[in-house]
């Protein structure tokens, strides 16, 4: 994930990805299959990784906003909530270590 997330910062490698259209079903498909709190790593460079398709003249930002963006979107919410949860998690277990 690190090399095509490094990869995708080149803007000739980013046109190319983005041109493919498996590389939403790639994201949701990792997405749906790891647990989003043990593989937080995994997806904030998957994240990135989807940012950057989005950068400059590729063509996968495109793509996505011709598309209904429901299932896309509704994934980074889910991301986003599970991510909340768990700093909310660990900054209530940093206050009862300290009391």
């Amino acid at each position: 994930m690190t090399m095509l997330e490094n990869a995708s910062l080149n803007e000739v490698v980013r046109s190319t990805l983005s041109d493919k259209h498996k590389i939403k079903d790639l994201f949701l498909v990792v997405c749906r299959s790891v647990d989003i709190k043990e593989s937080m790593k995994l997806l904030a460079s998957l994240v990135q990784f989807v940012s950057n398709l989005c950068y400059g003249t590729g063509k996968f930002r495109t793509k996505l906003a011709n598309e209904p963006p429901s299932e896309f979107m509704e994934m980074i919410g889910t991301i986003l909530i599970a991510i909340e949860e768990s700093l909310v998690n660990k900054e209530d277990k940093s206050k009862t270590d300290w009391t």
